[in-house]
């Protein structure tokens, strides 16, 4: 697994620097949850206890304590491969929306729970959402194509093998 030192995000504000915890996947939802309706002030105290009591400080306070994890996620690579894609048959394409597709492919990759999935540190679910989306995509020749696509797309310099 990653492991990232401290296990804590620093957070600056005018009332003082906050050393915060890494939050789990469950917190994590909630905190995007919070981020949609804009309403900081119920999720800062999942986070760590002393919070601002501002609530301007306690948007801000949340959407640092964010912006730095989802800063951490981009720099160490735990994004899950992605490429703009269409069904071949207009008529495949689904209705619905899956919720927990996601949090069901980290459990059966790996042999948690899929309700022991929010426990987990969200940088941890990170990776294992990445791995075992690329691990199963990785199994069909379609799914290697989709891997190989969403991989050129975050290539910046050519390839020096090509002739």
């Amino acid at each position: 697994m990653i492991r990232l030192g401290t296990g804590f995000i620093p957070v600056q504000l005018i009332s003082g620097l906050y050393e915060v915890p890494i939050c789990s996947k469950g917190v994590w939802d909630r905190l995007l949850e919070a981020e949609r309706e804009d309403n900081y002030g119920q999720v800062c105290g999942m986070l760590t206890e002393g919070i601002p009591s501002d609530v301007s400080e306690q948007k801000l306070f949340v959407m640092l304590y964010m912006e730095s994890l989802r800063k951490i996620r981009d720099e160490t690579g735990l994004v899950v491969p992605w490429y703009p894609s269409e069904p071949e048959d207009k008529d495949d394409k689904i209705k619905y929306t899956i919720y927990t597709s996601a949090d069901k492919m980290v459990a059966d990759y790996s042999g948690l729970d899929i309700y022991a999935v929010d426990d987990i540190p969200i940088i941890e679910y990170w990776l294992l959402e990445r791995d075992s989306f690329i691990s199963a995509m990785s199994r069909t020749k379609d799914g290697r194509k989709y891997l190989n696509n969403a991989y050129r797309l975050t290539c910046t310099e050519a390839d020096e093998d090509l002739v």
